[in-house]
């Protein structure tokens, strides 16, 4: 089940076909991945980014890495808790308001986890949950989560639980998510 993959641990590792069917299996409501349409794995294809949800309302986005894939992906340190990880683009050009490159930039509004897995022959390591605290020019930058909860445990006003705390809003957006996008100009020009 989708849900599933919220419960991995670091290290972990999932046969790369096995994914690649439930990424596939959990949008066919006939299927016994089905665990419902907030659970549907949305993906762009080849690209290595999906997200679990629908817009607005995402569990969590999955990202798949390989070495050399791409320039500006990689470890940032020998902790391995920052990792810099390209945004999509079509023809070396990013379009910010793409779907894929909108949850990655938008993570620190909602705070759901991104996975991050990284290429291991033909299986995928689980490396941990990450949050979004930079965007840079191509690239988001990650920082590995202590912990989070269950995005099944609901909290007594029946919210989703929130992954990290940010007390910090300026008008419905979080503080950090305002500065991450103000100071990258590209963004602020595509949004207008």
């Amino acid at each position: 089940y989708p849900s599933q993959l919220l419960s991995l641990t670091i290290s972990d590792i999932i046969n790369k076909q096995n994914l690649s069917q439930l990424i596939q299996k959990s949008k066919k409501d006939d299927s016994e991945n089905w665990e419902g349409k907030d659970w549907i794995i949305k993906n762009t294809p080849q690209q290595g980014i999906n997200w679990i949800g629908e817009h607005p309302n995402i569990k969590a986005v999955i990202i798949k890495t390989k070495d050399g894939s791409y320039a500006d992906d990689g470890w940032k340190n020998n902790e391995k808790t920052i990792y810099s990880y390209s945004f999509k683009a079509a023809k070396g050009i990013i379009n910010f308001n793409d779907s894929a490159n909108r949850v990655l930039i938008n993570q620190p509004i909602s705070n759901y986890p991104i996975l991050l897995f990284t290429d291991s022959s033909n299986k995928w390591e689980f490396q941990g949950c990450f949050k979004s605290i930079d965007i840079l020019e191509k690239a988001v930058i990650l920082e590995k989560m202590i912990s989070f909860p269950s995005l099944n445990d609901k909290n007594s006003d029946n919210d989703d639980v929130i992954l990290y705390k940010n007390e910090h809003t300026e008008g419905k957006i979080k503080y950090i998510t305002h500065m991450l996008s103000e100071r990258n100009r590209k963004i602020i020009d595509e949004i207008k």
